[in-house]
């Protein structure tokens, strides 16, 4: 059974919570998909304090906070919806530690997230206040991590963008435009983690008889 897993990088509940559990509220009527949902909201999630000590453990992160229970979904998740409210034009500090955090993943398990969906949602005060910048901090995390990105169907151009006029959960729901893209990058990751779940086994098959290595599969590198 596929699952999508919906991140609101926010801690306080207003238009990124809303925004996310409407998306995922979408991916919902899809037959067999499952959702979760995780807050920063009353979340003690520490920054990283470039200790190394991951990459020389070959581990997760070592500091233990709230951080853990969201390494458990995220090994489960074949999608992901990452919300955050902007700011100055970027993601919160506290969704940054987050990803800071989750980047020994690639070391702990090699591949994990390679070819899952991944989809962004931004939340502003103002209609140009930094949604798209927002969108490509998290993009760039589900690149950095070799995954696969959905802007949404019908041209949501880079992901789902509400103008909330600083108005909560009720601002979200007042921006017909803005919430039309949130419904649309539920349904393209919906339909994109539908695509990978049923034809990854068939891949992986291919894959062994075709005799191919994950073994070479880092580029070069000069650290």
């Amino acid at each position: 059974m596929p699952k999508i897993l919906g991140i609101s990088g926010s801690v306080r509940k207003g238009a990124t919570e809303y925004a996310v559990r409407q998306a995922l509220k979408e991916t919902e009527k899809y037959p067999g998909v499952e959702t979760v949902y995780w807050s920063m909201r009353g979340k003690k999630v520490g920054y990283c304090v470039h200790c190394d000590a991951c990459i020389r453990n070959k581990s997760m992160c070592i500091i233990q906070d709230d951080l853990q229970e969201l390494e458990k979904l995220v090994l489960e998740a074949d999608g992901f919806i990452i919300g955050s409210p902007v700011y100055d034009m970027n993601i919160t500090a506290q969704l940054a530690a987050v990803f800071n955090r989750l980047r020994p993943m690639y070391l702990v398990y090699p591949g994990h997230l390679q070819n899952k969906v991944g989809a962004a949602i931004s939340t502003g005060g103002t209609r140009h206040g930094g949604q798209e910048m927002t969108n490509l901090a998290i993009i760039n995390y589900y690149l950095m991590h070799e995954m696969l990105v959905s802007g949404g169907l019908g041209g949501c151009y880079n992901g789902g963008t509400l103008w909330t006029k600083d108005g909560k959960a009720q601002g979200a729901q007042d921006d017909e435009v803005g919430m039309d893209t949130i419904r649309q990058l539920g349904n393209g990751v919906a339909e994109a983690v539908m695509v990978i779940t049923h034809g990854r086994d068939q891949w992986l098959e291919m894959k062994q008889e075709l005799n191919l290595s994950d073994d070479d599969r880092s580029p070069l590198r000069d650290h």
